[in-house]
């Protein structure tokens, strides 16, 4: 069993084996498009079984933010085989395969939106952010006071490059926004009937957008919902508070730490809360070598479990900032699982340390603790 980087011949297949296993179908007028992207943007790797296709998965070349660092990542999507090929092991050969694929190429890091979350930790990911979308009602849709600035808003065709300026400062004080690209901008943000709300302050500034569709007469739904500053939160909101006349309900996409629904008069608001996407480090040298660290990590002590990746399977201790392997007996045991968790911010070392599932001194637990920053984890797009 061995498997192969795909090939343009092999795409069609691949996108096929997509429709059977995720259940939808391309329209045939963007057939084209599709195969295009797939051929300009993404790595496709598989496994044939007498000459036809038997499982697949898509690496997406990308890049992250992890506060003002930018790191490059590679995202898996469309893991998928036929039923007639299952339980062979050919998933599990192929994840394995492109793990070290990535590694190669210099991506530090991997993400994937999980269909199992248990089935991905046994390859090494771990969960990194939650999702939370709010459902409001028209009574919900109460204005806050008055802010200066203006509205502006606009088509999806009418995207600008302020928006894109807005979204890279917002995405540098999360962990693990991606750093998107011209191509991201242009086919993966934005769904076919694509409303912006832009809010310029008194001074013209662009400092906050919304993007929102009208999914039918009587809801609205906000995909993503960006500001920089308080100014720019309230003015966006109210913009919506605007439609109460028009909408009987508005689903509202936010990072689970926004502020946004904390402000708002009456906060109990129907809310679907749930884990999100999965990161895993592929080379954890490479990966602290870009970390963007609270306190210096100097002298804390990891013994790095790692069943799939065995360069990862180590003893690293980290001299200032950057990390040696080293033959230390004292230190922190745990898995590459939670290495991504504690580095992404979604777990902190003395929670995992009190929950058991980490282990090691209690002082150089505080230290490292310490070092993580206080940056909440997150991601808006998907893929």
């Amino acid at each position: 069993m061995q498997s192969e980087r795909l090939q343009k011949q092999d795409l069609e297949a691949a996108m096929r084996m997509s429709e059977y296993a995720f259940r939808y179908r391309i329209p045939e007028d963007k057939l084209d498009a599709r195969l295009e992207q797939m051929d300009q943007h993404q790595e496709l790797y598989g496994i044939k079984e007498n000459g036809k296709l038997a499982a697949k998965l898509q690496l997406l070349p990308l890049s992250i933010k992890l506060g003002e660092q930018t790191m490059l990542m590679g995202g898996i999507a469309g893991v998928a085989t036929y039923p007639e090929y299952r339980r062979n092991g050919y998933i599990k050969q192929l994840l394995t395969d492109t793990l070290y694929h990535m590694r190669e190429q210099g991506m530090p890091v991997s993400m994937l939106h999980p269909f199992y979350v248990d089935f991905y930790r046994r390859f090494g990911y771990e969960l990194f952010t939650d999702r939370t979308i709010y459902t409001l009602k028209k009574k919900d849709l109460i204005r806050l006071a008055p802010v200066n600035g203006t509205i502006e808003r606009m088509k999806k065709e009418e995207h600008t490059q302020e928006i894109e300026d807005i979204y890279t400062a917002y995405a540098a004080t999360y962990s693990g926004m991606l750093a998107r690209e011209d191509f991201w901008w242009k086919y993966r943000v934005y769904r076919d009937h694509d409303f912006i709300a832009l809010y310029r302050d008194s001074e013209g500034k662009a400092q906050g957008y919304i993007i929102y569709e009208i999914s039918s007469r009587d809801k609205l739904d906000v995909s993503q919902f960006v500001a920089l500053n308080a100014e720019a939160r309230i003015g966006l909101w109210n913009f919506l508070a605007q439609h109460d006349s028009m909408f009987e309900e508005v689903k509202l996409d936010l990072p689970p730490h926004d502020p946004l629904v904390f402000m708002l008069p009456d906060p109990q608001l129907e809310v679907k809360h749930y884990p999100y996407f999965m990161a895993r480090i592929l080379d954890v040298p490479a990966f602290f070598e870009k970390y963007d660290w609270q306190g210096s990590p100097a002298g804390v002590v990891l013994h790095v479990e790692d069943t799939i990746i065995k360069e990862n399977n180590d003893t690293f201790t980290f001299k200032d900032e950057n990390t040696v392997i080293s033959s230390e007996a004292k230190g922190i045991k745990l898995s590459i699982n939670m290495l991504a968790a504690i580095a992404f911010g979604y777990k902190r070392p003395l929670v995992l340390w009190q929950a058991g599932l980490i282990d090691g001194p209690e002082e150089m637990i505080r230290k490292f603790e310490l070092s993580i920053p206080r940056r909440e984890p997150y991601i808006y797009d998907f893929f």
